[in-house]
């Protein structure tokens, strides 16, 4: 494995990454051809004619491009990010579009009647905005710890609006909400996981890089936001079903609850802190801890619990579980889910004999996962190598490598998150994964930017200059 220190890539070499990927950025914008997987992985626009480049140089001017790919969807009000548009033209769907009724059954399947369903196009014009704008702000604000760039702070800070931006949505419907802003309109829906983030990373903003009249917006906002939960009772709508996420209790419901914990972090209100507390505290003796049930599809979530066990570990629930622990085992079954050029397999983990399962390639149908959604059966294409959430699930697998390796539970977790970032080229922020055979049904979701992506791709990527690996 080739390394380069981090000031390589940094300074003096920066004006020519802008140069190079504003060049080879420009035929995407403009719908122009994207290299072939195969061939991306290995090379980039900017080194192709100069010969081959080393491992550290493709990623970073992979970062610089990517920011830009991000850049080209925050067109929303107020510059909020779209979170998915068509990848050949960065353009969000439009009313009218001729959709297949594909893309039509999640949304038509899920939706209950707690609150009016959005259109497809109001879907997912802001399905992923809030933890797309977290996303980026995460990347942004390590970027700017490592290089004192002020284009970083400057695009973290813009996060840090939208996010303002978005408490503001919800104030017209109810104090403290952050909705999901359909069509870039204020929304009542949420989820388990666009809550803590982006809602931690925003308060960190705050307290590490805000204004005086910044903190105050956002203490202002998280006081809110945790009267919110407490004034509800902890009943979320989501996709238009209204549940308590907390009974029964649920591993995922952690991230709701470090919401309420950013609250008390925030105001000092210790109505917060204990609330959650008491929740996370029933988690873990509840055995939901590190695994919610012994059979365990491979996904974000190890990335997700890993995270806030850091968190947890901070804060009074300290002494509630093996916080740091636990990140090595989601680690190691992580590890067994990768293929050989680094991509997470779409599969099911055994927490006890720890084996990991790929999926079988083909249609499955499952039930509405609301309660009170819809009841026409979901009909799903399943693929070990070519599903949704692939780039997602890779990325972070990829941060979470830099994250065990930060606490010293694997000095050379970092060489498979480059392997990782250096597999997913442009090609590969496509929201559904492409391996050559996926169904016709599915292919309008290949043409479809994951605005999430280019925002994971740099976390890692910038936790790795931070550790100085590359």
């Amino acid at each position: 494995m080739t390394t380069n220190p981090a000031s390589n890539n940094a300074g003096q070499n920066r004006r020519d990454f802008l140069r190079r990927s504003t060049a080879a950025a420009t035929g995407l914008a403009l719908g122009g051809s994207i290299l072939p997987i195969a061939q991306a992985a290995n090379t980039t626009p900017a080194t192709a004619a100069a010969g081959p480049a080393s491992p550290s140089q493709i990623m970073a001017e992979r970062a610089v491009d990517y920011l830009k790919q991000i850049e080209e969807v925050s067109r929303g009000p107020g510059g909020l990010i779209i979170s998915h548009s068509r990848f050949d033209t960065r353009r969000p769907l439009q009313e009218g579009d001729d959709l297949h009724p594909y893309m039509h059954q999640v949304l038509d399947s899920v939706w209950g009647p707690a609150s009016p369903k959005p259109t497809v196009a109001d879907w997912y014009y802001g399905e992923n905005t809030a933890w797309a704008s977290g996303w980026l702000m995460w990347s942004q604000m390590i970027r700017y710890r490592v290089t004192h760039e002020a284009e970083a702070l400057a695009v973290a800070r813009k996060c840090f609006r939208d996010l303002n931006h978005l408490f503001d949505f919800g104030r017209t419907i109810e104090p403290g909400l952050l909705g999901k802003p359909h069509g870039g309109r204020p929304g009542p829906t949420t989820s388990y996981d666009q809550s803590a983030n982006p809602v931690l990373l925003y308060g960190q903003f705050a307290r590490d890089f805000g204004t005086p009249a910044e903190k105050e917006t956002a203490r202002r906002n998280l006081l809110q936001h945790g009267d919110f939960y407490l004034r509800r009772n902890w009943v979320m709508n989501h996709h238009g079903n209204l549940s308590r996420i907390v009974e029964p209790i649920q591993t995922s419901a952690m991230k709701y609850l470090a919401c309420m914990h950013a609250a008390y972090d925030a105001t000092g209100e210790v109505r917060f802190r204990d609330a959650s507390v008491k929740y996370v505290r029933q988690i873990a003796a509840a055995g939901q801890l590190p695994w919610p049930k012994k059979k365990y599809e491979l996904n974000a979530n190890l990335f997700y619990y890993s995270w806030l066990g850091e968190y947890w570990s901070t804060t009074s629930a300290a002494d509630a579980a093996d916080w740091i622990g636990n990140i090595k085992i989601y680690w190691e079954a992580a590890k067994l889910g990768l293929d050989e050029e680094g991509l997470l397999l779409d599969g099911i983990y055994d927490t006890e004999a720890k084996k990991f399962t790929p999926v079988k390639e083909g249609w499955f149908e499952t039930n509405p996962p609301s309660a009170g959604g819809g009841t026409t059966p979901l009909r799903w294409w399943r693929s070990p190598t070519g599903y949704q959430g692939r780039t997602l699930y890779s990325l972070t697998i990829a941060i979470l490598g830099l994250i065990v390796r930060k606490h010293g539970l694997d000095d050379r977790a970092h060489e498979v998150s480059q392997k990782i970032l250096l597999r997913i080229n442009r090609d590969g922020l496509r929201q559904c994964w492409d391996d050559g055979r996926l169904p016709s049904e599915m292919k309008p979701y290949a043409n479809l930017f994951g605005a999430e992506f280019p925002g994971q791709w740099m976390i890692a990527y910038w936790m790795g200059r931070e550790q100085k690996v590359w």
